[in-house]
């Protein structure tokens, strides 16, 4: 087996284990596996069957060929919070490089028909409110709350996949892809509301930048995902005269978090600085902080790989064990991963959660 020493650190800081903490795992010096990381050494074979078994990848994925990407060459667009440490980004970076080599094997060779357009409006060319906008009416949107957004994107033959990204700071990362493939990666530990609020502005990133970088990412897809989700025209009466004792119903009405909701009254001119600032604070005195607000929801639960795998394996005569071959993954993350299994059950059923809108579809066998 042809060992690619890049493939063993992406697992390595995946799993956000050091590599004294790998060395001490498997038996074996910190020196060898550096040496080993850095391509002056290669392991044996039982040294690298107990590094798969270790970082839980088939013993396959260090022979893999792919050089994994970053944010250098705008890979990745995230949104989160400036303060957010570099090891825990790290981490989030290597899971979303495997999981976008997953994601495009299980695409392979499978055509998805009746997609949702996903058009493209530059940052330097259009306003983010405009494009959101013209997002919403290209997707035949009615006027007020977006439904399920997940399903939106997934409509557009976007996948979504839901994982641990290991910060509280760090609520998504989206894959612009060169050949339209875009995934979108979500941190499954934060609020349903909080989350929606990530999916519209990673789609930002997706309209906006895409090709087209700018200086303001993070701004601007904030004023997009608060158009898409709270347009201006439909809202406005509902935030004119905003009550901190108002928002528990609005976020209920509009599936967004408070902070989205005070975060467009003031950029439509209905809060002052000194209202926002005492709104914040009040939030910060609900039990478990602002990150732990009250009226919280279920989360939007990804469907459309589950939706692939079923026609691998349903249609097209794949067991599990093909599929993760496919992957070049465990079956295990394919199912807790992928099909929303917990590790204590697995058991083949996927996740539940309510579609709003209708999946692509899949070609017949």
């Amino acid at each position: 087996m042809t060992f690619n020493p890049r493939m063993l650190t992406l697992a390595r800081e995946a799993e956000g284990m050091t590599q004294a903490a790998l060395a001490h795992a498997i038996g074996a010096s910190q020196a060898l596996v550096s040496k080993i990381e850095h391509g002056l050494d290669e392991p044996s074979a039982v040294l690298a069957e107990r590094m798969a078994q270790e970082l839980r990848v088939p013993l396959e994925f260090f022979a893999q060929p792919e050089l994994p990407v970053g944010e250098g060459l705008v890979d990745f667009f995230h949104r989160r919070r400036r303060t957010l440490p570099a090891k825990p980004l790290k981490r989030a970076h290597a899971l979303a490089n495997i999981v976008r080599f997953e994601v495009l094997r299980l695409l392979t060779g499978v055509e998805l028909s009746d997609i949702l357009p996903l058009p493209a409006f530059p940052s330097d060319e259009y306003e983010p409110a405009e494009a959101a906008q013209m997002v919403r009416a290209t997707w035949r949107l009615p006027p007020g709350p977006v439904g399920n957004i997940v399903a939106l994107l997934e409509a557009a033959g976007i996948p979504v996949v839901m994982g641990d990204l290991g910060h509280q700071k760090l609520s998504a990362i989206s894959m612009p892809g060169v050949d339209g493939r875009h995934i979108v990666l979500l941190n499954e530990t934060m609020p349903a509301s909080h989350l929606r609020f990530a999916v519209a502005h990673e789609l930002a990133h997706l309209v906006l930048h895409t090709g087209h970088p700018s200086t303001n990412m993070e701004e601007e897809a904030d004023v997009f995902a608060s158009e898409f989700l709270m347009p201006r025209a439909d809202i406005a009466g509902e935030l004119r005269s905003l009550r901190f004792g108002d928002l528990g119903t609005l976020k209920r009405r509009w599936h967004v978090s408070m902070a989205a909701l005070m975060y467009q009254a003031r950029s439509l001119g209905y809060l002052s600085d000194r209202q926002y600032t005492y709104m914040n604070m009040k939030r910060n005195q609900f039990p478990g902080g602002r990150n732990h607000e009250p009226g919280e929801f279920p989360h939007e639960e990804p469907k459309l790989l589950h939706h692939v795998v079923d026609y691998l394996t349903e249609r097209l005569g794949y067991t599990f064990s093909d599929v993760a071959k496919l992957m070049v993954t465990s079956e295990q993350t394919l199912r807790t991963r992928y099909l929303g299994e917990t590790e204590s059950t697995l058991r083949g059923v996927g996740r539940g959660g309510g579609n709003l809108i209708r999946l692509p579809s899949l070609p017949s066998a």
